[in-house]
């Protein structure tokens, strides 16, 4: 019982495409990383949270959940034929994990609840486009993507919950 390639697509061919998606994911973690600094738990202790906030804890699961969808739909989109709607798509993913670096550079850094909440809108629409670009390139990958874009609801109403509990240390 043999891997199923996609249609334009060898066997062989899935290296480069697990490769290339674990890369990806793992320069994103870094810079993700180095963006947000030290004292992640320490700033998330000196808030006050909305009442559905989740334990830090769970807010690592999440980290860890968002980094599955985009090697997930990296690998996918990476294993079609090269065309411009797959191209854009790796570029939107890119684009999407570039925004989350970003996010945690104005949160955890800058210290900016109110950038932090506002920088929640450019993203959605970013991981909504990547969505329904997928749902034309792969189906698979526009699923696993579906409950990320699902999940940002929350993270909006979170981040503006955030920044009004705490209007001191807003910006």
């Amino acid at each position: 019982m043999g891997t199923r390639a996609l249609p334009g697509t060898r066997p062989t061919d899935m290296s480069a495409p697990l490769l290339y998606s674990l890369v990806l994911c793992a320069a994103s973690a870094a810079l993700e990383g180095i963006l947000a600094g030290r004292g992640v738990q320490a700033r998330f202790g000196e808030l006050r949270l909305p009442r559905f906030s989740p334990p830090l804890g769970v807010w690592f699961v999440i980290g860890g959940l968002f980094y599955v969808i985009c090697f997930t739909v990296s690998y996918r989109l990476l294993r079609l034929p090269a065309s411009g709607l797959r191209d854009a798509g790796i570029g939107l993913l890119v684009c999407m994990m570039l925004m989350n670096g970003l996010w945690n550079y104005l949160f955890f850094r800058a210290r900016n609840l109110f950038l932090s909440f506002v920088a929640f809108l450019p993203y959605s629409l970013v991981a909504v486009a990547l969505f329904v670009l997928t749902l034309e390139l792969d189906r698979v990958a526009a699923l696993t993507l579906s409950p990320y874009v699902l999940y940002l609801g929350y993270a909006i109403a979170w981040g503006y919950g955030l920044w009004k509990l705490n209007p001191e240390v807003a910006a």
